[in-house]
């Protein structure tokens, strides 16, 4: 994600949290941050389809209706149709709401799963000793967290206890509260962490402790 959403002393603050966080148990937790999961070209071709198609309607009604297109060149009505789909376009480039609207939840959910997967094999989240490795994922233009246990964990703690940690995450963020909410949630991960009972074998860092930022 773009570095500037973040201040030196915001970053800062996020890592002494990881670190508290771990001291306290055999966990080790990776906070990945991204300004979105995908591209979505889909929704650039749809945003110029739609706009491009509007267009072409209300300009075949003023053809059919009115004499304002009567004496218009053919060439006219082309680029007409091809400057509103560019328009369509830059819209969904400029105003994310309207790219979240073109792509629906389902798709945006399905592709922030498979990216968090993705960046938890990436980045070795399993290669704990104990196998006590945790992703926690957040892809901003989603408005999406994820939190992603490693098999070591996932008998030890309910899937239930890690959805109420994102659920509280999200909402934090949709307030605007993005860096005390993403602590709170590290927080609540160590402390989870230190419920499970799992014991640590290993003094030294499994992970490395620098934040994952992606565009």
């Amino acid at each position: 994600m773009s570095k500037s959403l973040f201040s030196a002393q915001e970053l800062k603050q996020i890592g002494q949290a990881v670190q508290e966080a771990e001291a306290q148990s055999a966990g080790e937790i990776m906070p990945v941050f991204l300004q979105s999961a995908s591209f979505y070209e889909t929704a650039y071709w749809r945003g110029s389809f739609l706009f491009a198609a509007v267009v072409a309607v209300v300009l075949s009604l003023l053809y059919f209706f009115t004499d304002v297109l009567l004496f218009a060149p053919p060439y006219l009505w082309l680029v007409f149709v091809l400057a509103s789909g560019a328009l369509g376009a830059l819209l969904v480039y400029a105003v994310p709401a309207f790219k979240r609207m073109l792509l629906g939840k389902d798709v945006m959910v399905n592709r922030t799963v498979g990216q968090a997967k993705n960046m938890f094999y990436d980045y070795q989240v399993m290669g704990t000793e104990q196998r006590s490795g945790i992703l926690l994922f957040i892809s901003f233009f989603e408005r999406q967290a994820i939190i992603l246990p490693d098999i070591g964990l996932a008998e030890l703690v309910e899937e239930q206890q890690w959805q109420k940690i994102v659920d509280t995450l999200v909402q934090g963020i949709s307030r605007q509260q993005i860096t005390d909410s993403i602590c709170q949630a590290i927080h609540s991960c160590g402390q989870l962490l230190q419920e499970s009972g799992l014991q640590s074998t290993a003094d030294e860092n499994q992970l490395p402790d620098q934040l994952r930022q992606e565009p």
